[in-house]
Order: structure tokens, then C-alpha cells, then sequence
């Protein structure tokens, strides 16, 4: 089935993001504009959820409950990201991580409605 393609494919997403977030939370803060240093840990800890996600869905036969702890994660992102867009000294470079998210948060709506209505 197309959609646990898909759902492996943001699995492995999930490790790549999660390794990002964990190896260079400050490169990500200084894009972000947020560069204090005080969010490291944070990112750390988003990082280590991130490939939680990943080995859920890799490791399970049905990557349905995996992409909708995903989901669950992609709507705590969003809250993040709105509180550091109120507090970015870099419009830009927020900007390009949140252009950067909006299509794995598209990619992870559209897979778990689709593992979930289409069986």
C-alpha cells in the first residue's frame, strides 16, 4: 500500500530530523533567530521524540499509531514555533525552518488520514 510507503519514508524522516535536532540544536536555534543558548535542551529533547517517532513506525507492522503520534507531535511543533516567532531577532531565517516543516506536517495529515479511512 502506497501509504505505509510513505509512512517508512517519514519514519526515516523522523531519524533524520531527530539526529538534526540532537547534533546541532544551536545552528538550528541561530537560523531560527532564537540563538541564546537557553533552548538547547528543549531541542534536544524534541530531537529524542523525533526518533521515537521514527523507530514506532519502522519497527510496527501498521505505522497508523506511529503517524498519529506524528501528528500529535507536528500540533506541540506548531505551539513551539509560534512562541519563537514572537521571539526571533531573525524573521528570515524562522521563516525558511517553518517553510521547511509545513510539507512534513502536510505529508504526515494527509498519510494518517489516508492509513486511517482508506482500510
Amino acid at each position: 500500500m502506497f501509504e505505509e510507503t510513505t509512512a517508512r519514508g517519514l519514519g526515516v524522516a523522523s531519524i533524520g530530523i531527530g539526529l538534526t535536532e540532537i547534533a546541532a540544536p544551536q545552528k538550528l536555534q541561530e537560523i531560527m533567530g532564537i540563538g541564546n543558548g537557553e533552548n538547547t535542551g528543549i531541542m534536544r529533547v524534541l530531537g529524542v521524540r523525533e526518533i521515537l517517532h521514527g523507530v514506532d513506525i519502522l519497527t510496527h507492522e501498521d505505522p497508523t499509531p506511529g503517524i498519529w503520534a506524528r501528528v500529535a507531535g507536528d500540533m506541540l511543533n506548531g505551539v513551539l514555533l509560534g512562541v519563537v516567532a514572537a521571539k526571533t531577532r531573525r524573521p528570515g531565517g524562522f521563516a525558511a525552518i517553518a517553510a521547511a516543516v509545513l510539507p512534513v506536517v502536510i505529508a504526515d495529515v494527509v498519510t494518517c488520514m489516508k492509513l486511517t479511512f482508506n482500510r
